[in-house]
């Protein structure tokens, strides 16, 4: 069984009185009464069995176990507070530490994260740009804005932003109107491949090429290269119309198809946990409202 301490409020009273050497000063220190302090020490000194305090000449001293249990004491209280004061700092001074992918950093957050710190300036953010699912174990990462099927185990994930695809291009390329084109145009142009080609076969088998063979296709791992190359005419990228609101209403690009492929989507996923941090939940509560706001 563990040994029963003495209560917290009684050693640092002792604590006090020790280092003043006077009842009456701790008694200021601690805004009690002397005869508070001397109640509380000899309930220390009976619990403990042993007189920590003696007088001499009328100075008040302490005994050799006193002497012993304020250096202990004030170690311990020292340390406490220092701790308490890590404590204080972790919650005022913590950065929220985001993870996601640049394309949506650049596409989505950044062009409306001028309203989150009007109305949170004392938010600090921290962005992490990753195409990886990050390790939530050591508390590096507090948020993942991740680009999934919404099945993430042992974690909450909130969908934000639907990612179903369709082809865009720039309208310079185009040989026809603004109406809805037929896919078997995509054979004069090239189509701008993720590092795979499976989004791309699959969208065309819905939209009933499933053997079209384009003039030619190009592999490009970074989404905001293609992205480009689709803005500069290079030729046409499959990608989800929520995040290029912006290009297609200023008609930089346009998506001449009907045809969507189903897939994944934008999710805000974090520990339940994650939420007891008054921070992280008021960047998720203004994620969710802004993704609200455009569905």
């Amino acid at each position: 069984m563990p040994q029963r301490l003495p209560q917290l409020n009684t050693l640092r009273t002792f604590e006090v009185a020790a280092r003043h050497r006077s009842f009456t000063q701790a008694a200021v220190e601690l805004h009690v009464t002397p005869s508070a302090i001397s109640h509380q020490i000899k309930l220390l000194e009976d619990e403990l069995g042993i007189r920590l305090f003696r007088r001499e000449n009328n100075k008040l001293l302490l005994t050799d176990a006193g002497t012993y249990l304020m250096q202990e004491c004030t170690a311990v209280f020292e340390r406490l507070a220092a701790i308490t004061q890590g404590v204080r700092k972790y919650g005022s001074d913590k950065k929220l530490n985001i993870a996601l992918r640049p394309y949506f950093a650049q596409k989505w957050l950044m062009p409306r994260i001028g309203s989150f710190w009007e109305k949170y300036p004392e938010v600090d953010l921290a962005l992490h740009h990753t195409i990886k699912e990050p390790s939530f174990a050591d508390g590096a990462i507090d948020i993942w804005i991740c680009w999934g099927d919404g099945n993430f185990p042992n974690l909450v994930s909130t969908l934000l932003v639907n990612g179903d695809l369709t082809p865009v291009c720039s309208p310079r390329i185009l040989h026809a109107g603004n109406g809805s084109l037929s896919p078997d145009i995509l054979t004069a142009h090239c189509l701008l491949d993720e590092e795979l080609p499976d989004n791309w076969n699959r969208w065309l088998e819905i939209a009933g090429e499933p053997k079209l063979i384009p003039r030619k296709r190009i592999s490009i791992d970074d989404t905001n290269v293609r992205l480009h190359a689709a803005i500069d005419g290079q030729g046409f990228l499959l990608t989800c119309l929520s995040l290029l609101q912006r290009e297609l209403k200023e008609g930089i690009l346009v998506a001449p198809f009907d045809c969507t492929l189903p897939h994944y989507s934008y999710y805000a996923v974090y520990k339940n946990e994650t939420l007891e941090n008054p921070k992280a939940r008021a960047f998720i509560e203004w994620l969710l409202s802004n993704a609200a706001s455009e569905k």
